[in-house]
């Protein structure tokens, strides 16, 4: 199940941001030792405080959400903007109402008890939502920051970037990269997430969205 989540919601949705807020926590911090900002258990910058992001969280009949990712307009502030601009020697002007940023994509670490299937299948079911809520909103690219072992992953989920620049070696394997938002990369994702999960609807993704943006 997919659901958007908006900093409005913080007071009447608590736990869902609690869930999310806590999940990249473990992963950012804990797992991959980024240098973010933790309190009181919750990894928030100033995107989220300050800015009005989009969350797109996928979520268990239970409640309990198993990804996340968050999304901005690359009109206003972005990570490519400022923490990411250092990493690249050109520079990467993206700044357009149709495009958005993605940051903060992350497979919740009750995923990650799970099998590389069910990892693999919230992953798909995160950037076919994506995909489609930008289908239906009128955002015709993603921009994003991702290391170079993901080119792989976004192959086999169906989605692959356009490169745009790679990052200076010191920094690391990383590029920018354009995700195109059309009806055909769409309707892939969706079935690719439909052989992932076999009793989901034959259009899980869309159908759910369309619920949430009403």
């Amino acid at each position: 199940m997919l659901r958007i989540l908006t900093k409005d919601m913080l007071e009447t949705d608590r736990p869902a941001f609690d869930n999310m807020f806590r999940a990249r926590a473990a992963v950012f911090r804990d797992r991959l030792g980024w240098q973010v900002d933790v309190r009181d258990r919750w990894e928030r910058d100033r995107y989220d405080e300050a800015e009005d992001p989009v969350y797109l969280v996928t979520q268990r009949p239970s409640g309990t959400l198993t990804g996340s990712l968050r999304l901005l307009p690359t009109t206003g502030a972005t990570m490519l903007k400022s923490e990411f601009r250092h990493f690249f020697d050109q520079p990467i002007d993206v700044d357009s109402p149709t495009t958005w940023e993605c940051t903060r994509f992350c497979v919740h670490p009750i995923a990650g008890h799970l099998d590389q299937h069910s990892s693999r299948a919230v992953a798909t079911e995160l950037l076919s939502g994506l995909c489609d809520l930008a289908l239906d909103t009128g955002i015709d690219t993603i921009v994003g920051v991702y290391d170079v072992a993901m080119i792989g992953v976004y192959r086999r989920i169906g989605w692959r970037p356009t490169p745009l620049a790679r990052s200076r070696p010191e920094i690391g394997n990383l590029y920018v990269g354009l995700w195109d938002v059309t009806a055909q990369n769409c309707q892939m994702l969706r079935a690719n997430l439909s052989g992932l999960l076999p009793q989901a609807s034959s259009d899980p993704a869309r159908v759910l969205i369309g619920r949430g943006i009403r």
